[in-house]
């Protein structure tokens, strides 16, 4: 990643030269970086509220109860390879965080239902299904609150900073129930070779 991000800057700056607006990209990195320290400083706020409310719902068991809840449609959905349903309860957790925007909490279990996946595929094994289609879920991530959104909203001065839950829930359902449908569409195409 991060020759890719050095790549990037030294290509704008070897275009700005050549295009002779040097000075612009110069001022334009150090006032970007301005911005940003001030824009990470403005959401602390949000975050700091987003951060407190979500932890309260994740002590009180809202998270468990959603994760409990989605056990029993997720085990229908997945098609686990023999040792592989280890993975279910990391699986559950990271959805159920995922779903009300706790995209922090939800990576490290969304990193761990991928390592008991792989590990039950044993070394240099390709991707199976479960974990093609739990990569594709995680994607496009059904979001009941988007609250990194709202935050960023919120700090652009929107008058009704929550008002694309509904859309965001809506697209989010979409793209979710389209992935599902070509994963389980493609469901074992390559270990048949085609």
């Amino acid at each position: 990643m991060n020759a890719i991000f050095c790549g990037m800057l030294l290509l704008g700056v070897i275009y700005a030269a050549w295009s002779g607006q040097a000075d612009a990209a110069q001022r334009a990195l150090l006032t970007g970086g301005e911005e940003a320290v001030a824009l990470c400083l403005s959401l602390a706020g949000a975050y700091a509220f987003f951060g407190g409310l979500l932890g309260v719902t994740r002590e009180s068991g809202a998270v468990a109860a959603l994760a409990a809840a989605l056990r029993r449609p997720l085990m229908q959905l997945f098609r686990f390879r023999v040792g592989e349903e280890a993975a279910l309860h990391d699986i559950c957790v990271n959805m159920s965080a995922n779903m009300l925007g706790m995209g922090g909490a939800a990576t490290p279990a969304g990193i761990s239902a991928m390592r008991r996946m792989a590990e039950a595929n044993g070394a240099g094994a390709s991707a199976s299904d479960a974990m093609i289609l739990f990569l594709v879920i995680n994607t496009s991530s059904v979001q009941l609150l988007p609250t990194t959104m709202i935050a960023l909203r919120a700090q652009m001065g929107a008058a009704n900073p929550a008002d694309i839950v509904l859309p965001t829930l809506i697209s989010t359902c979409a793209s979710t129930v389209c992935g599902v449908a070509l994963c389980l569409g493609l469901r074992g195409r390559g270990a048949r070779g085609g």
